[in-house]
């Protein structure tokens, strides 16, 4: 596992500056190596502390940002309270508040707009510092690590510019990294462009040999070759819808990409035949597992050996937890640090919208309201938990946790293909894609065709990553919005979302269009803006 490593050696490689000393703390650690960009770069174990910040920064730090500090909505969720299909019941920050209220006012997102940018950058930065410097390594890196190490960059740098494409429209695309002042200010490039480069990074590390052929685990953690593909289908199905609006040659490029890594073998479903109800069901062991091969990638944790935690525990019940009471008088729970209430609440919509065989939507699969301590007594939450962040040691002990978070699985590589594939015409591969997800949740076979097809793979993605963050992208991409189709019918009616009912607009009402088409873009950063001539006058459009 890279976490061992990180500790041995942290450094920041820095966005806009000379020093690697100079930036942000890494994991709440001071750089153990001040050095000079002259100085760094010149070891094995340089390239390889180069390599391990890739993990820690960019896109996968989204995971551990907070709206204003403290337990609040992480970056991960922002889309989904956006949307209002998700909750944030402390409600006492500016971008809750104006996201609940539909005032998409650039005062009220400017800050955390801010943040994403912000880490974005950094990512690229650290990815591009690998990308210019490994390959001058010769003396001390063999030829496979220098491969291997550059395929490592390139696909952080594409997964920062997949993240800030889809989240920015065109954005300055810097390829080189900063050691002065000179040409610091980028124009934004055209989206299509920027996806194109994506593209360029990505095949040229998926076709070559620098990065293994394996499982994500079997790797260590580290990016293998079905994590490319996972990322490049992800790529492509964005590309193909809005804005861009990249239509079939994408959709079937996803398809392509997707079926490339179902037929290479590395991953499969768990319980593929369908999943057990119990602790023991396929979820379950979703949530807890750090070996499974439906795993892609996930963002790894590890509080007791590394102290490196995932405090997504604390944000999957409400505070009525912590007021619980087991036989002996005593507290079932130590809240680690200022708990609150829960951040991400699924909504009425999604909750009814299950059928009542989906395993997903039964008691301590990704949901929950029971709980019994371990004296014996049950308990009951106010709201529906989410149990697939639960981590009883964690509420328990009073600290973060040790499970991983998933952030590509073997169950949406089979969603792509099936989208692909019914979006440009093959519809028996793509029902017998989209099927073998449903059958490990316990549904019977779709049999749908048209429209209605890709109306249930849009369900069956909402249904089957309620708590992965994936229903912003599809919103943003298809520019559909999920309304009711019956109380417990397993099925949604997608439709457009300039004449939606939107949910929680404010919390426990609907209003007709409170999503304007504008706000499925974030605003470029004031600051940003300020500080770049080259992006002057030129804020993406409802913003302004």
């Amino acid at each position: 596992m890279k976490l061992q490593y990180i500790f041995k050696s942290i450094v920041c490689v820095i966005t806009f500056a000379l020093v690697l000393s100079s930036c942000e703390s890494f994991l709440g650690e001071d750089p153990l190596d001040e050095k000079t960009t002259g100085q760094f770069w010149k070891t094995e174990s340089d390239a390889i502390t180069g390599v391990n910040a890739l993990y820690f920064g960019g896109v996968p730090y989204l995971h551990n940002i907070d709206v204003d500090g403290g337990w609040t909505p992480k970056a991960t969720m922002w889309g989904g309270v956006m949307s209002g299909l998700f909750i944030d019941k402390r409600k006492d920050r500016t971008f809750t508040n104006a996201s609940e209220g539909g005032n998409f006012n650039i005062e009220s997102f400017d800050a955390t707009s801010q943040k994403m940018w912000t880490e974005f950058y950094i990512g690229i930065s650290r990815a591009n510092f690998v990308i210019e410097n490994v390959p001058t390594m010769t003396d001390v890196l063999s030829d496979a690590q220098i491969a291997n190490f550059v395929a490592q960059g390139k696909f952080f740098r594409a997964y920062a510019y997949s993240y800030l494409v889809k989240e920015y429209g065109d954005v300055p695309y810097i390829d080189k990294p900063y050691t002065s002042l000179e040409g610091i200010y980028v124009e934004r490039t055209p989206s299509a462009q920027v996806y194109a480069n994506i593209e360029t990074d990505l095949l040229d590390i998926i076709g070559g040999s620098a990065l293994p052929n394996v499982s994500f685990y079997d790797n260590d953690g580290y990016v293998t070759r079905p994590m490319a593909q996972t990322l490049l289908a992800n790529v492509y199905l964005q590309w193909a819808g809005a804005p861009v609006n990249g239509g079939n040659e994408y959709y079937t490029k996803a398809a392509n990409m997707a079926i490339n890594v179902i037929n290479g073998g590395q991953h499969a479903l768990i319980q593929p035949g369908g999943s057990s109800t119990d602790i023991e069901s396929a979820y379950n062991v979703i949530k807890t597992t750090k070996s499974s091969n439906e795993i892609i990638y996930a963002k790894e944790y590890n509080q007791t050996s590394y102290n490196v935690g995932n405090s997504y525990a604390v944000r999957s019940i409400g505070t009525d937890a912590f007021q619980w009471k087991n036989a002996n008088d005593a507290s079932v729970f130590k809240p680690g640090g200022d708990v609150l209430y829960n951040a991400y609440l699924p909504s009425e919509l999604l909750l009814n919208s299950y059928h009542p065989d989906d395993i997903r939507n039964m008691e301590k699969q990704f949901f929950f309201q029971e709980y019994t301590d371990d004296t014996g007594v049950s308990h009951t939450l106010n709201n529906v938990g989410n149990w697939a962040w639960f981590d009883s040691g964690s509420l328990i002990n009073g600290r973060n946790g040790d499970y991983n978070m998933p952030i590509f699985r073997y169950a949406e590589v089979l969603l792509i293909a099936a989208e692909g594939l019914a979006r440009t015409g093959n519809e028996a591969d793509a029902r017998g894609y989209l099927n073998q997800v449903r059958t490990r949740a316990g549904l019977a076979n779709v049999t749908s065709s048209g429209d209605a097809l890709i109306q249930a793979i849009l369900t069956e993605r909402f249904h089957e990553f309620p708590l992965e963050f994936k229903i912003w992208d599809d919103i943003r991409r298809t520019r559909l919005y999920p309304q009711p189709n019956g109380v417990e019918s397993g099925s949604l009616n997608w439709v457009p979302l300039s004449s939606a009912v939107i949910q929680n607009k404010p919390e426990g009402q609907t209003k007709v269009g409170a999503i304007p088409e504008y706000a499925l873009l974030w605003p470029i950063p004031l600051s940003e803006m300020q500080a770049n001539t080259a992006l002057e006058g030129n804020q993406n459009p409802g913003w302004n």
